[in-house]
């Protein structure tokens, strides 16, 4: 498991993923307060469980089927993951991290086929 959250961190740190769209959008409405950081993250104005809470809302009010891992804690990292199982959405997977006391959302590209 402990690959996976180096993974999670690589994507999540990289800035904002090829498969916000073309306007640059995440698929879901997120906290307020959230703004991209100088690094192009996505910081989120909440906590990691208000932030995993609002995105889980969304996603069910879009009628988005996903699986929700975590949230959990891994070194210090708590990350929440949402795997998307509709293979018609253009994004894999939604990643909330929590670290250095900031709440980072990152969207993973679906690879294309």
């Amino acid at each position: 498991m402990g690959a996976y959250v180096v993974l999670a961190l690589a994507l999540a740190l990289r800035g904002p993923a090829a498969a916000d769209d073309r306007t640059g959008a995440i698929p879901v409405r997120l906290p307020a307060g959230t703004r991209i950081n100088g690094a192009g993250q996505r910081v989120s104005g909440a906590g990691l469980r208000d932030t995993t809470d609002a995105i889980a809302r969304d996603l069910a009010r879009q009628g988005i089927a996903v699986t929700q891992i975590g949230p959990y804690r891994v070194r210090g990292v708590e990350l929440t993951r949402f795997v998307s199982l509709d293979a018609t959405t253009r994004w894999l997977a939604i990643h909330v991290l929590r670290v250095d006391g900031k709440t980072v959302i990152s969207l993973v590209p679906r690879p294309n086929a």
